[in-house]
Formats: C-alpha cells, structure tokens, sequence
C-alpha cells in the first residue's frame, strides 16, 4: 500500500491529479473493505498489456495499483455511460467487475486478439 501512496503523491506533485483526486484515491486506499468475506490477500495490481503481433514487442504496459482500480470502477458505476455509449450495452458490468476483483478474482480477465490492428491485449490481476 506504501508504493500506491507514493504513486499518488507523484501524480499530485507532476500534476497529474489534483490535490482533492488525490484524497479521494488516499481514502479508497484506507477505506476497509465493504464486506466481510473479501480474502485476506487481496489482488495487488491490474496489469495491462497491448503486443504488436507483427514485431511481438510490447506497444503499451501499464501497472495500477487495485486501490487506484477499485476507486475507478465504483466511480464508473455511477457514470454507465460515456460519449453516449453504454457500457453495459457493450457486455461491460462494471459493479460485477469490481466484487470479481474484491472477491479474489486473480490473473488473466482479458485476453484478445486483434487481427485487424495486429495486436494482443491482456488485462491480468495479480
């Protein structure tokens, strides 16, 4: 959790957040889990990762910490909708999202290729 604050601080002080994002996101990381069955070791990090299947180099790698990720999520429930496009019209559950991850849900949650634009994308929670 210590590394978590400090990526949130370093976002304040680049600019990156705001001083009141930053407490929101502080809080989310002290705030006690919404129930008592969530495993005691609860997922760390959601990983993102996007390979050119042409060059097999990775295109994009992104690490977020699960407080950043759960904040983001309970967030996103309360907005289901982006630029006009539901995301629950798209398959997408946010909330069922959430409680998969707060629940224990561990390793890859997305794994698809695309053919067209010639990339891979994982989407792994350790």
């Amino acid at each position: 959790m210590e590394e978590e604050r400090i990526r949130i601080l370093n976002m304040v002080k680049e600019g990156t957040l705001t001083v009141e994002e930053a407490t929101k996101l502080l809080e989310a990381l002290e705030a006690p889990a919404e129930d008592a069955d969530v495993p005691e070791t609860k997922a760390k990090w959601l990983r993102v990762r996007v390979t050119d299947l042409k060059t097999n180099r990775v295109k994009v790698s992104v690490n977020l910490p699960i407080g950043l990720v759960d904040w983001a999520l309970r967030a996103g429930t309360k907005f289901a909708s982006l630029g006009g496009v539901e995301l629950n019209g798209m398959g997408v559950n946010l909330e069922e999202l959430r409680s998969a991850i707060n629940y224990g849900m561990r390793g890859k949650i997305i794994d698809v290729v695309d053919e067209e634009e010639q990339v891979h994308v994982e989407v792994i929670v350790e």
